[in-house]
């Protein structure tokens, strides 16, 4: 009898493809491809009768156990059928496809002990559930994972010491910054086109006269883009990280350490934990100046969910879309049309002036507003207590680093060459770090300490003063229209047609009701303006 007349034995595929195989050169990255393993599984197949049922498939490491998704649904797949299953076998090109740590290969050697799986085939070797060959794939399996520690412990090794002899942050791309020099040896640079734009958005953050989006939309504006993809930054939620990142001012972290560069900074300490402040909601924003559009980062677009960001077209205010997320991003007739600031303030000028604060209601209040704000009051108190801790880590690092700088000035004259110039300077830098840090955390901590006290007492006065509010309200400025508006309103969403809004609380106490307010306007009135 040939091999047409046998009846194939039944096997699942199991392909892995991981970033560690693009670390060793084109001729391994050709050798470990996904087609490769494709066409190498179907010779296999071929060789020895066997029929793929399902191919599963993984763009992960192999080192790390449980964190493939694709190998867990395989490793299901033999769990659902059971041991009547006519599928009982694994197919791969090599076994450190499959596993290279003790938690994925202690699973493949069980479900094989326990005949779940008969055969693993592999192109140059067949692991039955033989107790021989089950000794040898946990070998093999063994032999992977100490290849894969070693090459772990060298990649360690060479970003250690990049981080503390060469003063590098190891693997790491930030806009910023270019690498220069040959493989293996390169360094950071300033990067003449974008450390300009990384600097102005630090600048202008630390106002506290702009929001994350507006710092995007300007970063957008000016071709900031990313070092690894070229391409310009695409959300928000990436502008906010790269002002996260203390490597701009030439301090960096290394396994929990602080490393003080041999880059060149672009922006100061202080600066960064200015614009950590802004982040952290703790410092105050300016209400002079730029801030020209009152609703910005408060009207959503009812369609994509993105933020509508203020425009002046013919002397006239307009709220757009930016068209970020999807469908407004590719599909135009979806987009909803531009809508009129007066619009709001309109709305918003009728709404305050029919509200009445009784003394019924004023007295209604009063209960909810002490039981809200002790809400509250907890809640700053754990962020103080948090800060405060914060607080303490960073006067241990200031002393560290002045005793050491005292160390340090007491070497001899004689005795100092360019290594302890070195030495000193990444101290004092360090120093100034700990120094602004130490600061940041007190003015936050004061900050918190006056909003615990005083947020009730702020309540109380906004309800006494609301009809004087509601009369002054459309002469007002922007930045006073927006904390109004800020305080008694939340979730504004824009569809083209409709604007619809919901009460903060407690403030839907001063209201008939507690559902969502929504009002149509004349489309011809929204119209997107010309030119």
């Amino acid at each position: 009898m040939n091999n047409a007349d046998t009846k194939k034995i039944k096997v699942l595929a199991y392909l892995r493809k991981s970033t560690e195989d693009n670390k060793e050169g084109e001729a391994r990255r050709q050798k470990n491809s996904i087609e490769y393993q494709r066409e190498v599984v179907k010779e296999i197949a071929e060789r020895n009768n066997l029929e793929i049922v399902r191919y599963f498939e993984d763009s992960k490491t192999g080192y790390k156990a449980f964190q493939r998704e694709g190998f867990d649904k395989m490793l299901e797949f033999f769990r659902e059928q059971k041991h009547e299953g006519v599928v009982k076998g694994i197919v791969c090109s090599e076994h450190n496809r499959l596993a290279r740590n003790f938690g994925d290969g202690g699973f493949l050697l069980w479900y094989l002990q326990d005949g779940l799986i008969n055969t693993i085939y592999t192109y140059d070797k067949i692991f039955t559930n033989s107790a021989s060959d089950q000794m040898m794939l946990a070998i093999n399996f063994a032999m992977s994972k100490h290849s894969s520690d070693e090459t772990s412990w060298r990649t360690k090794r060479t970003w250690s010491h990049r981080a503390h002899t060469e003063g590098q942050p190891p693997n790491q791309h930030l806009a910023g910054y270019k690498y220069t020099g040959e493989k293996g040896k390169r360094f950071w640079t300033v990067d003449k086109k974008n450390a300009p734009i990384v600097k102005e958005m630090f600048e202008r953050f630390a106002t506290g006269e702009y929001t994350v989006s507006e710092i995007f939309d300007y970063a957008v504006s000016e071709g900031l883009t990313s070092p690894k993809s070229k391409k310009t930054y695409d959300s928000e939620k990436s502008i906010r990280g790269l002002l996260k990142k203390k490597e701009y001012t030439g301090i960096f972290m290394y396994e929990g350490e602080e490393i003080k560069g041999k880059y060149p900074p672009l922006i100061s300490s202080e600066l960064f934990y200015k614009v950590q402040e802004v982040l952290s909601g703790t410092a105050h924003p300016k209400t002079q100046g730029k801030n020209e559009y009152a609703y910005t980062g408060l009207v959503k677009c009812g369609v994509c969910g993105g933020n509508m960001s203020g425009t002046i077209r013919k002397g006239i205010t307009y709220y757009r879309c930016l068209h970020r997320y999807e469908p407004c991003k590719s599909n135009k007739g979806q987009r909803p049309s531009y809508l009129r600031e007066t619009l709001i303030d309109e709305e918003i000028t009728e709404l305050l002036l029919k509200i009445q604060v009784s003394d019924k209601q004023f007295n209604k209040l009063i209960p909810y507003v002490s039981d809200f704000f002790e809400d509250e009051k907890s809640k700053y108190r754990y962020e103080i207590i948090q800060l405060k801790g914060k607080l303490t880590e960073a006067q241990r690092n200031l002393d560290f680093y002045n005793k050491e700088l005292f160390t340090i000035k007491r070497v001899p004259e004689k005795e100092r060459d360019k290594d302890w110039l070195m030495d000193k300077e990444g101290l004092e830098g360090l120093r100034e770090n700990a120094h602004q840090e130490k600061e940041m955390y007190e003015r936050q901590i004061s900050k918190a300490e006056n909003l615990k006290d005083t947020v009730p007492t702020l309540m109380f006065n906004f309800l006494k003063g609301i009809k004087i509010v509601g009369s002054r309200f459309k002469t007002a400025s922007p930045s006073n229209k927006r904390q109004i508006v800020d305080t008694l309103c939340a979730n504004f969403k824009w569809n083209g047609k409709e604007l619809s809004w919901e009460w903060k609380k407690p403030y839907h106490l001063l209201t008939n009701s507690n559902e969502k307010r929504r009002w149509l306007r004349d489309q011809d009135s929204n119209l997107e303006p010309n030119g």
